[in-house]
């Protein structure tokens, strides 16, 4: 490999780096932007009952995919050539990335129905 070659290289691998964490920090701060607004709505009119009944549902549920897509990105952003392998299978770039998110959210979700 040659010196400019290795030069592109750290330079794409930087640019994701960056776009990555760019990317963490919108969907933290669309989430908790969220956040505020729905409790600001529930909170001025205290919410229908369905509202509150489904609270998980309305709410727990967008939150768990912003926050999924967090950890996603962040983890993208520290390794962006992650592998993975269980089970038999190896998994290499985006498909470590689908996978991991939808571990994230599955465990997200099962987290708020058993706490809810």
């Amino acid at each position: 490999m040659t010196s400019a070659t290795a030069k592109r290289l750290k330079c794409a691998l930087l640019t994701l780096r960056v776009l990555y964490g760019l990317a963490t920090i919108v969907s933290l701060s669309a989430t908790i932007w969220l956040g505020l607004k729905w409790h600001k709505l529930l909170g001025e009119n205290a919410g229908t009952q369905a509202q509150i009944d489904h609270a998980p549902a309305l709410f727990g549920i967008p939150v768990s995919i912003t926050a999924a897509l967090a950890l996603v990105c962040c983890a993208r952003a520290l390794d962006p050539h992650a592998s993975v392998s269980f089970l038999g299978l190896r998994l290499k770039g985006a498909s470590v990335t689908a996978i991991f998110w939808l571990v994230a959210f599955a465990a997200l979700t099962i987290a708020i129905r058993a706490l809810w």
